[in-house]
């Protein structure tokens, strides 16, 4: 499975250069939960994420990574982060209801 987001828009949101690399493999790990995440809450809705990540997944995945980084240095100051992903994500689960009203099934 491919990662929903990068590193280095990750660090756009932490407000670290991209030059610092120090942090880059732990970025990366937290990118993997953070779309482990993503995958777990879509799943009551019955909804997935296609091949081609959408905006809205690829910015929830950026502020889900951000807020595991930020937690293990500030766990007050991380939930916004998370608070920002879920905002993401539940776009993304409101329009793939939308769109899921409108199919069409056959009775053949």
């Amino acid at each position: 499975m491919a990662a929903y987001s990068v590193h280095a828009d990750v660090k756009v949101i932490l407000q670290i250069p991209d030059a610092i690399t120090t942090f880059d493999d732990e970025i990366d790990g937290c990118i993997t939960s953070g779309d482990a995440l993503i995958d777990k809450l879509l799943e009551p809705y019955e909804v997935t994420v296609p091949g081609s990540v959408p905006q809205v997944i690829e910015d929830a995945s950026t502020f889900f990574a951000a807020w595991l980084f930020r937690r293990r240095r500030d766990p007050v100051g991380a939930e916004a982060f998370y608070a920002e992903g879920r905002k993401f994500l539940d776009a993304y689960v409101s329009d793939e209801e939308d769109i899921g009203a409108f199919r069409v099934v056959s009775d053949e």
